[in-house]
């Protein structure tokens, strides 16, 4: 897994060589102290088959990072079929509009939506 942090968002990348699964997603708990004050952009794109199953394991951490830190939690899948996705979470197909759907919900937050 790569992780960048930057200004207000920090990425996380999904490399080859990672194990998918709770193993993953608990790789990603583990390290959340590090950026629970910053944005997150999940990059699952590199991933051969993103399953909703493994978008599913996120949702948690998701609502949470929304609700508790009042910041965006967004999933980069590439191309997938809508009728997989979960319901409650942020899914796009690549990484720009990921940084765009970030941008709204900050203006939203501003504006105290």
């Amino acid at each position: 897994m790569i992780i960048d942090i930057q200004d207000k968002v920090v990425t996380i990348t999904y490399e080859q060589s990672d194990t998918i699964g709770r193993s993953f997603r608990d790789e990603i708990k583990r390290n959340y102290k590090n950026f629970s004050s910053k944005n997150i952009i999940l990059d699952l794109s590199p991933m051969k088959n993103v399953l909703s199953k493994h978008i599913k394991d996120f949702v948690e951490l998701e609502i949470y990072h929304k609700e508790f830190n009042n910041k965006s939690f967004v999933v980069v899948t590439g191309p997938i079929a809508l009728k997989l996705l979960p319901e409650g979470i942020n899914v796009v197909p690549t990484i720009n509009e990921a940084f765009d759907t970030i941008e709204i919900e900050d203006i939203e937050r501003d504006l105290g939506y």
